[in-house]
């Protein structure tokens, strides 16, 4: 007799704690950059600069939102690169808190390291273990 596959275990609160960050955090990256491109006036870049860091940007808004997507499905192979880009956004708060900006650096950093810190824990690891199997 063959054994009935046993059943993925269900998402621990970490996980979800991830994808919702990863998700709000491509969506202000991708809604901020359309508004700032639709209402800006001061052209700091030349046209093409202007569009490829606009492009840039919503890439990384999309890259941010589809690793939320595949951790969330249960993806181990999106965990490393989902840590990457919240240690990169973990640094670029830096640069707010030595321009004076504690607001602006807080909401970078907090939402950040919440979410770098739950990629390690062992519930997640665990499960994104499990379910990728």
């Amino acid at each position: 007799m063959s054994e009935k596959p046993s059943a993925k275990p269900p998402r621990p609160a970490s996980v979800w704690t991830i994808y919702v960050v990863l998700f709000f955090q491509g969506a202000a990256i991708i809604l901020g950059t359309l508004l700032t491109a639709i209402s800006s006036d001061a052209q700091v870049l030349d046209t093409a600069g202007t569009i490829a860091l606009t492009v840039l940007y919503i890439l990384t808004g999309a890259v941010l939102v589809l690793l939320g997507f595949r951790i969330f499905a249960g993806s181990s192979s999106a965990r490393t690169p989902a840590m990457v880009l919240q240690l990169l956004i973990v640094v670029l708060s830096f640069s707010f808190f030595a321009g004076g900006d504690l607001i602006t650096g807080l909401v970078f950093l907090v939402p950040a390291g919440v979410a770098l810190v739950l990629l390690f824990i062992r519930p997640t690891v665990d499960w994104l273990e499990t379910a990728s199997n």
